[in-house]
């Protein structure tokens, strides 16, 4: 391999390697907030307004009594609130601000 080419081939790997890393600590920095935040936010009212429950209750014959529950949580996958905290930044928000 003539030298010319293998410092091209190894400013390559090296761009390669490097994006992976910050890549890497990016999301580890991101994820690592995501969970701060969530946890300060477990015990927030606004925070618990996607939990919806539904009980179904069914009698049967000789006093048999089946009750089901079914419970429903919005939970976005990380990769669905990054692209949406993404698109925020470039669609505006008419809504007026909410008092926190």
């Amino acid at each position: 391999m003539k030298p010319a080419r293998a410092a091209v081939w190894n400013a390559r790997a090296a761009l390669l390697y490097s994006l992976g890393g910050w890549t890497t600590l990016g999301a580890l920095i991101y994820y690592s907030r995501q969970n701060k935040a969530s946890i300060e936010n477990a015990n927030d009212a606004e925070a618990n307004q996607g939990i919806r429950k539904e009980v179904h209750t069914k009698e049967y014959p000789f006093g048999l009594t089946v009750t089901t529950e079914v419970t429903y949580k919005e939970v976005q996958p990380p990769l669905t609130r990054l692209l949406r905290r993404v698109v925020s930044f470039f669609v505006p928000n008419d809504d007026p601000p909410s008092e926190k």
